[in-house]
């Protein structure tokens, strides 16, 4: 049986049906193109007149639905390495070292699809390893610049803090020689382990913490200098410091009028 086709509102053939058929799976022709032969009443789409062989999955291998020029392959499987590239580029955000195979899988999982015509699919997992393992390993040598940058500047602030500590320290152990002073006849505590024993400090590690050391050591952390001193001396008299310089070679100083600050070794004075 012979028909003609009717595409774009011209009309062809006579074709055989095997011919119509060929031009439909070639994407020559569309299943909605319109058909007609012999005995027919009217024109109908050519997916009514020669219907598609339908293979396990259910869907036509041509009709209206179908992109003309496009084969569909039901059974076109994902790509292992596609997928492999895709979990490592994943695994690579965490510990790294999977961003290389995830590079590698993904190149060469883009490449049998590409070669696959269509039996393989998963090309955008293979480029989501991609861009995963391109972004880490760019990322790297950021990382790296930024940790040295942030390093210094983490040290510089525990520091200061270790410092703020300490002058908060000092001028609490000044405010209670005053208060020792007071009284005991004006007289500053003979020894810092005074006012802890006479329960003006409640906490006896104020008398082991500084600045070098951000912590109690069980040792005398400073050097006292008020023995045999009264309150009443000039308030700028230096009556305590620390033990220990830190790598500046600055000291934290209490004075008697309950100030402390941070002074460099070379510019405190002698006891």
């Amino acid at each position: 049986m012979e028909y003609y086709v009717g595409k774009n509102g011209e009309k062809s053939g006579p074709f055989e049906k095997e011919e119509v058929y060929r031009r439909l799976v070639s994407g020559e022709l569309s299943g909605s193109d319109l058909g007609w032969c012999e005995g027919m009443a009217e024109w109908q789409p050519l997916s009514r007149l020669i219907p598609p062989p339908v293979p396990a999955t259910g869907q036509a291998v041509f009709g209206p639905s179908v992109p003309r020029g496009v084969m569909p392959v039901p059974d076109a499987k994902t790509s292992g390495m596609a997928v492999a590239s895709m979990i490592c580029g994943i695994l690579g955000l965490l510990l790294w070292l999977p961003c290389i195979p995830a590079i590698i899988l993904g190149h060469l999982g883009l490449s049998a699809i590409k070669k696959s015509a269509g039996a393989l699919k998963g090309s955008g997992m293979a480029v989501t390893g991609l861009v995963t393992g391109y972004i880490m390993i760019a990322a790297i040598p950021i990382i790296a610049i930024l940790a040295s940058l942030a390093v210094p500047a983490f040290n510089s602030i525990q520091k200061q803090a270790l410092q703020i500590k300490s002058v908060n320290n000092a001028k609490q152990l000044v405010l209670g020689m005053k208060e020792y002073a007071s009284d005991h006849e004006g007289s500053l505590p003979p020894t810092l382990e005074a006012l802890y024993e006479e329960k003006i400090l409640d906490y006896r590690g104020l008398l082991e913490e500084h600045s070098t050391q951000g912590g109690s050591t069980g040792e005398q952390a400073w050097e006292y200098r008020g023995a045999g001193m009264k309150d009443t001396a000039d308030g700028k008299t230096i009556v305590l410091i620390s033990r220990k310089a830190d790598r500046r070679g600055e000291r934290i100083v209490g004075r008697l009028d309950g100030s402390a600050e941070v002074v460099r070794g070379d510019k405190l004075e002698a006891p």
